[in-house]
């Protein structure tokens, strides 16, 4: 809409919210007319307006004005035009015309010099009342001209000729819009034309390949203007293509290490900026000579490793446009990334414009925006923005088509991958966000997850919301076609949370989640003294253990010998142990009567040899004797025991009472087994002791007689 149209529209609409009116007009042909049988004075469009008329206290005063008009066929008519309230405006008028004098034809009443009254007769059709107006005369009307006939000569890729007669001399004036646009553009200059005469007019500036709509009203000598004429329609020619396709590529990997997938995405040309329409692109390989005529804005190849060249070109029905180079290297792969939280928004009706939103998460040169028409796919809007802009408005949209709308960052001529969404002007976005559920719940953390589908119904949504709340900081996150589950963190354990999923502030569905019981920061701190002791207590056990094994020595345990368990079985049975008496082993001679002997264990243990042989009595009168290794009993008899031979009797030798008590007991086998030995010191009782059979069995003693 150009500002010319759009102040005069806003005038129009500000007049008619401030002063309440609309402007009804009715137009009557002079073949239309019929006279009425009840009055011959009276002309009628509608026979059932004869003869009805109201009272003069019931019709009102519509202030109308009349016109006289006359086409080029000999057409002759009246038009008469009033103001109303607005709202009151019905499209059943009808007017009544009378004269004075009788009336011979209602045919020949029309004419620049006809005096006549005119009656509007006004009916509602929801309520069924009628307004009649009181009769207003109209003498000699201002003849409005009739609208010309326009035609179209000829075209151009910016140009139209048009042509019109005129029935009248005067001044015409011109106005022009393309089909799918609502205000007219109207041409300053004013044409002056006589009556009958052609006047050609050449329209410049347009639009290649676009249709376009004209109309022309004139103004004879009355000064009043006559009514558009009726819409012509005339289509430029196309223009050849001007621009170079702008193009860019992605190189993917397949699963066959040797193939490569080549993405080819070129801006298509636009015929509204003068860049030429476009039917199809030409496009071409090096090496392989491939060649291709393609009616989209994008292309798949299949291509293997090492450099490329690849042209694009269109063509119309006019010619073919520039051709673009592009010199791609499949080894040198460094696709960004594709931006995130993809959405849009709409305003309409107060614009014509799609705001397009997204984030990007590294640093491009510039971002492309590309809105396609559902209705019509070969056809596309591209748009670039800066790589550090973050959103862009797409205008002039079409209010009953659906779109496509893809956004894709580029650097270095190669594009990333492209994310796109369903949207609409009337509805914004084309999808919802539905299925609220909860995944996951911890002691601090919930994991919320929710789905995407095409929305069900006619609701415009700005944005889609996950919010949460419970304690007293609430939390908000949200939602985007991208992304389809959320975790809430650092929340309180064992408390009611209710997750809500909102759409422009608008609760849609909600869950109610309970955090779980915290194991942590209590049991923690009542766990790790008692770990610490008891890791404490371990350790002082081991260390005790591992330094009394390596540090202190071993100490014998009576347990640990049949004596000593003997000795500590405190259930054991007493008797009466047996010793050897030295009394036996004394040897009578000359000198005295009995010789003690004693026992030297420095002596050579005998062999077996010397066992064999007989016992000599001379070896005891030398007053030493040689006891074999099956001796019974073996003592030595100090020298403290020589000086005091009582003593020494009553330490190593018993009474005779005491050897009743005492008797003597041997066992002569293989070797010596023991004897028992009953001592009898202060009193004590005897104490049976053991003598253990290796120590006995190698032990030798010598005796010898005392001087």
């Amino acid at each position: 809409m150009d500002l010319g149209a759009a102040q005069l529209f806003c005038v129009a609409w500000f007049l008619e919210s401030v002063l309440a009116l609309v402007c009804v007009g009715v137009t009557v042909t002079h073949k239309e007319l019929k006279l009425c049988e009840e009055d011959e004075r009276v002309c009628v469009s509608d026979l059932r307006d004869c003869g009805a008329h109201p009272p003069s206290s019931l019709q009102q005063n519509l202030n109308m004005s009349c016109y006289y008009q006359q086409s080029a066929d000999e057409t002759r008519s009246i038009s008469c035009e009033w103001s109303e309230e607005l709202g009151s405006h019905s499209s059943d008028v009808s007017l009544t015309f009378s004269r004075r004098n009788k009336v011979i034809s209602c045919q020949g009443i029309f004419n620049p010099l006809a005096v006549f009254s005119v009656t509007a007769r006004i009916k509602n059709p929801l309520t069924g009342t009628e307004i009649w107006s009181r009769p207003q005369t109209v003498s000699q009307p201002k003849e409005r001209p009739f609208p010309p006939v326009v035609t179209v000569l000829a075209s151009t890729h910016d140009s139209l000729v048009v042509s019109w007669k005129s029935n009248t001399n005067g001044n015409c004036q011109l106005r022009h819009r393309p089909s799918r646009t609502p205000a007219w553009t109207q041409v300053p200059d004013f044409f002056s034309i006589h009556s009958g005469q052609n006047l050609n007019f050449s329209i410049t500036g347009l639009s290649p390949f676009t249709e376009y709509r004209c109309a022309v009203a004139c103004r004879g000598d009355s000064g009043i203007w006559s009514d558009w004429s009726s819409d012509v329609r005339g289509k430029t020619l196309d223009k050849e293509p001007s621009m170079l396709a702008e193009v860019c590529y992605r190189v993917e990997e397949t699963t066959s290490r040797e193939a490569l997938r080549l993405h080819l995405v070129w801006k298509a040309a636009n015929p509204q900026k003068g860049e030429g329409r476009v039917l199809w692109y030409e496009l071409s390989v090096e090496p392989g000579g491939q060649t291709r005529n393609i009616t989209e804005t994008t292309a798949l190849l299949v291509v293997k490793e090492g450099n490329y060249s690849v042209s694009v070109r269109g063509f119309n029905t006019a010619c073919s446009g520039p051709t673009t180079q592009l010199q791609i290297n499949t080894q040198r792969r460094s696709n960004p990334p594709s931006v995130r939280n993809l959405w849009v928004i709409s305003c309409y009706p107060g614009n014509r414009t799609l705001q397009v939103e997204w984030e990007i998460s590294a640093a491009v040169s510039h971002v492309i925006v590309q809105l396609r028409s559902d209705a019509s796919p070969s056809t596309s809007r591209w748009l670039r923005v800066h790589g550090s802009t973050t959103s862009a408005g797409l205008p002039d949209v079409e209010a009953d088509e659906s779109y496509q709308v893809a956004v894709f960052p580029v650097q270095n001529q190669q594009c990333g991958p492209a994310r796109s969404l369903s949207a609409s002007l009337p509805h914004g976005a084309l999808i919802e966000a539905v299925g609220l559920t909860v995944l996951r719940v911890t002691e601090t953390e919930v994991t919320i997850k929710w789905a995407w589908q095409p929305k069900s119904g006619p609701i415009r949504v700005s944005r889609y919301m996950a919010a949460l709340r419970g304690d007293p900081h609430s939390r908000a996150w949200r939602l985007f076609p991208d992304e389809n589950q959320h975790t809430f963190v650092n929340l309180t354990p064992d408390t009611e949370y209710t997750v809500l999923l909102l759409a422009d502030s608008r609760p849609v569905s909600y869950v109610a989640v309970k955090t779980d019981l915290s194991q942590g920061p209590g049991a923690v701190a009542i766990a790790t003294p008692l770990l610490l002791a008891v890791a404490l207590l371990i350790l002082s056990v081991l260390s005790r253990t591992v330094f009394r094994s390596l540090c202190l020595p071993p100490v014998s345990s009576p347990r640990g010998s049949t004596a000593g368990l003997w000795l500590m079985n405190s259930d054991r049975q007493m008797f009466t142990g047996s010793i050897l008496d030295t009394a036996d082993f004394q040897v009578t001679d000359a000198l005295a009567e009995k010789t003690l002997f004693s026992v030297d264990l420095s002596v050579h243990r005998p062999s077996e040899e010397d066992l064999d042989e007989d016992f000599s009595p001379a070896a005891v009168s030398s007053r030493h004797a040689q006891l074999p290794a099956l001796s019974l009993f073996a003592a030595q008899i100090t020298d403290e025991t020589a000086e005091h031979p009582h003593q020494r009797e009553n330490d190593l030798c018993l009474s005779q009472e005491d050897e009743e008590g005492c008797p003597f007991r041997e066992l002569l086998l293989d070797g010596f087994c023991g004897c028992l030995m009953t001592e009898t010191l202060g009193g004590q009782s005897c104490s049976p002791l053991m003598c253990e059979t290796e120590y006995l069995s190698n032990s030798c003693f010598q005796v010898e007689t005392e001087d």
